[in-house]
């Protein structure tokens, strides 16, 4: 094989011994004409997950490269790690516990990138695992035909809409190997476990983006009560004031860096601030309105937080007029 891969695969991986060998038999079964790399880091896990890497690497040494934290880091700033030791002309990326089902996954998306030059990468289809226990799943998105997403859809309220798909189907040119860091350092000022609007914005930002409808993996998307994985945790959490300033973080490289407009996207961040600022006025209760001011400090420019609280209060008030 090559000395130096046309593919690399970015892994990460956080107490997810269970499902690893699923996930790196997944890509080892990849049937491709080219070299490939499969960089992984493992965010120091309480488990088992190191001494599995050690194996796979043993066995296959000219293929797994291995970067292995002392201390935990957050899921952003360890795939950001994988992304900066990537040499490929492409990244794929595999998280810890989401596997592909096509064995001709890479192939296929190699050869798409290397006759289409005016797109920056290109994402499939996955079904959603949505059980532990039992085979239930859902199609992550459902569609038929290609779509293209570009600059524009990163202004959409709705986060899904923002994204092409679940990144265990990415597929996109090396942009991170080379690139001044702050270019691409909101990739994990933003979130510290929350990377994937950012990609998808870095992405944007470079070309449009294809969305094949093939399915070629399966994504854990598990949310159980008491649940200890991030997803389940995430869903009992109020988060408004991490996400907020995630949003915060995206406005700022939108006007500094890409140097375009961004007004749509501004109601992200000031319907949460809405949100928490009539909760604290509502309840009085100091760790409420802790957070609306929070949210309030995040960024100067204040106006889309003055605007959609006062539009949040106008609705509300209409309501209730109509409920009487």
């Amino acid at each position: 094989m090559e000395s130096k891969p046309l593919v690399s695969v970015a892994v990460i991986t956080y107490n997810m011994a269970h499902y690893l060998p699923q996930l790196l038999d997944s890509i080892l079964k990849q049937k491709v004409n080219f070299a490939y790399e499969i960089v992984v880091d493992d965010d120091h896990s309480p488990d088992n997950s190191r001494e599995l890497l050690y194996e796979y690497q043993r066995k296959y040494p000219d293929i797994f490269v291995l970067s292995l934290r002392d201390h935990n880091i957050g899921g952003s700033r360890n795939m950001y790690g994988v992304l900066k030791q990537c040499r490929g002309k492409y990244i794929a990326i595999l998280e810890g516990d989401d596997w592909w089902e096509a064995e001709d996954k890479l192939q296929y998306q190699f050869d798409f990138m290397e006759n289409h030059p005016e797109y920056i990468g290109m994402y499939c289809n996955s079904w959603c695992e949505l059980s532990r226990t039992e085979s239930i799943q859902k199609v992550r998105r459902e569609i038929s035909e290609p779509l293209v997403f570009s600059y524009k859809d990163f202004q959409s309220y709705h986060f899904f809409n923002r994204l092409p798909n679940s990144t265990d189907t990415a597929f996109f040119r090396n942009i991170f190997r080379n690139a001044p860091e702050c270019e691409i350092d909101v990739f994990y000022k933003a979130h510290k476990m929350v990377w994937d609007q950012s990609l998808a914005l870095i992405l944007y930002g470079k070309g449009n983006v294809y969305v094949d409808p093939r399915i070629v993996s399966h994504h854990r998307t598990i949310v159980e009560k008491g649940g200890t994985n991030y997803q389940s945790k995430y869903a009992v959490e109020d988060h408004k004031v991490s996400d907020a300033y995630m949003y915060a973080c995206h406005e700022e490289y939108m006007e500094n860096v890409l140097h375009r407009k961004c007004t749509k996207f501004y109601k992200v961040r000031g319907m949460l601030f809405a949100e928490a600022f009539w909760i604290g006025m509502k309840s009085g209760r100091a760790e409420d309105k802790q957070k609306a001011k929070e949210i309030w400090n995040q960024r100067k420019k204040k106006w889309p937080l003055v605007f959609w609280a006062f539009y949040w209060g106008c609705r509300t008030i209409k309501r209730k007029i109509f409920r009487k």
